[in-house]
């Protein structure tokens, strides 16, 4: 039985490999037409560690962002991702560990001096069925309100199966009571508004098909609404972030084509509008202070791809801005090594920082603007 686990896993590791070069040699990488740098020094970034208040640990992976750009808060959501699949590889008897759902006001941050930051999550884990690991995760600020995929896990026999749940949250930490959800197993983010909830997956299925969307480079994932409703697209490359711009369109990331989908919303009518192309492979998307899409970038998904799966080496971090208006790409900040800060996957921007998350790392990186 071991040897024949270790078989499989053995072959899971050449297909994955298989998977990542392949992918790496068929994206596209036409740069944009306007592109700009104002590149942040990397002098000017510090990292800041974070600790769970109830376990004591360093909070890792803190994959996505919303923040309040009012109140000056950060949301984060955050569980190590490693440390969960192997546990649910080794079929462990124990619980599946879990993560936090954070709020941190950016003015700490900003204290020099303060390089690690305690943290208490906005829920319990045990409060949440099937575990609390939190992925893409969207703020409301007209409700107060917190939506986000949480990758909840059960047994199925002797094994773990992962299933991704709506969780909808106060920003108080109190659940908002709601119908039993059901989501794609791809569901990957989310934008929640007064008025809807869109789910993205990242991927048409989530069985021997999914490997044949990544071999082949095929654009089946998408964009639709929650709770069983219409697909609004299903024609991107591995679909990611998902925001409002402040243009009144909705940004889609689409990771494998490098490139922004953005739609125009008239009523309830959501229909294409364009494809803005990316200097390497967004992930998750934000606003900023003044209305642009912040984008965290993947420059090379073979690298990224390699370090989050097979846990070689770093993987580049690249922050950029998106102008809704005009589609002029400005680079905010480049780690083209993975040295300082490996595999960021989201960022935000204020009038004063830029601050990321990553996927595998552990804490923030915290960036002061250039003066």
């Amino acid at each position: 039985m071991n040897l024949r686990i270790r078989w499989q896993g053995f072959c899971t590791f050449c297909l994955n490999l298989f998977c990542f070069v392949l992918l790496s040699s068929c994206t596209q990488t036409t740069n944009p037409a306007a592109l700009e740098s104002k590149l942040i020094s990397n002098e000017k970034c510090r990292l800041i560690s974070l600790i769970d208040s109830a376990t004591q640990l360093p909070v890792i992976g803190a994959e996505d962002f919303a923040i309040d750009h009012e109140e000056d808060k950060l949301y984060i959501s955050a569980y190590d991702r490693r440390s969960v699949e192997r546990a649910a590889k080794k079929r462990a008897n124990k619980k599946i560990p879990t993560g936090g759902l954070y709020a941190i006001d950016i003015s700490q941050l900003r204290e020099r001096a303060k390089k690690i930051h305690t943290i208490s999550s906005l829920i319990r884990a045990e409060d949440i069925d099937g575990g609390l690991r939190p992925h893409g995760i969207s703020y409301d600020q007209e409700n107060q309100e917190l939506a986000f995929i949480n990758r909840a896990y059960y047994r199925n026999g002797n094994k773990w199966k992962m299933h991704p749940q709506l969780e909808r949250i106060k920003i108080n930490g109190a659940p908002i009571l709601s119908e039993p959800n059901s989501l794609t197993c791809s569901a990957n983010n989310l934008l929640q508004t007064n008025t809807k909830i869109l789910i993205s997956y990242d991927h048409k299925a989530c069985n021997w098909y999914a490997g044949l969307e990544d071999i082949f480079s095929l654009r089946e994932s998408g964009l639709k609404f929650a709770n069983d409703g219409p697909v609004i697209f299903q024609k991107a490359g591995f679909a990611n972030g998902v925001t409002n711009t402040a243009t009144g369109d909705i940004a889609l990331a689409a990771t494998r084509e490098k490139a922004l989908h953005l739609f125009h919303e008239n009523d309830s009518n959501i229909s294409y509008k364009q494809a803005v192309k990316l200097p390497g492979g967004p992930d998750n998307l934000t606003i900023s202070h003044d209305g642009a899409i912040i984008a965290a970038l993947h420059p090379s998904l073979l690298r990224m791809g390699a370090h989050r799966k097979l846990g070689w080496g770093n993987s580049p971090s690249k922050l950029v801005r998106i102008d809704p208006a005009t589609n002029m790409v400005t680079t905010l900040f480049h780690d083209v090594s993975g040295s300082l800060f490996s595999a960021a996957t989201v960022g935000v921007e204020t009038q004063k920082e830029i601050i990321l998350g990553s996927v595998t790392q552990a804490g923030l990186l915290y960036c002061e603007k250039n003066s």
